[in-house]
């Protein structure tokens, strides 16, 4: 029958979440977090200047806003990846091209170093969301 001290179905061990998992999932949220932080700061300077009266186009309510949703994105995908959610991971790579995208659209506005920190930021975390161990991850 049983032996003693034999477990006849031992728990299930969860695999150990990788490093560049646990790194790309703090980067995400942390720079999703910090663009939240600059819509909010935007908002309130878009608001400000038509509290006094001046004309604020709606184009940069829109703007904000794009800002609003996608730093809460990145946020959230950073969050799912952690768990191992592929459409966050695919999430995450649209985002970080949006991002590219935007800095491309810096450097022709005078904007260079930002441009350059935001691209430079963004392709290292395309990087790791194309790593082998973040696939395998997300894809479980």
């Amino acid at each position: 029958m049983y032996e003693a001290g034999i477990q006849s179905n031992p728990e299930p061990t969860l695999p150990e979440r990788p490093r560049q998992v646990k790194t790309l999932a703090i980067l995400l949220v942390v720079f999703g977090v910090l663009g939240l932080l600059f819509a909010f700061l935007l908002m309130s300077i878009v608001s400000d200047s038509g509290d006094h009266g001046q004309s604020v186009p709606a184009v940069l309510y829109v703007l904000v806003f794009a800002q609003f949703a996608l730093s809460a994105a990145q946020a959230m995908s950073g969050v799912f990846i952690w768990q191992g959610r592929s459409w966050a991971r695919v999430l995450a790579i649209v985002l970080c091209s949006v991002n590219i995208i935007g800095a491309l659209v810096s450097l022709f506005t005078g904007a260079i170093f930002q441009a350059i920190s935001g691209a430079a930021i963004n392709i290292g975390l395309l990087r790791l969301l194309n790593n082998y161990e973040v696939q395998v991850w997300c894809s479980k």
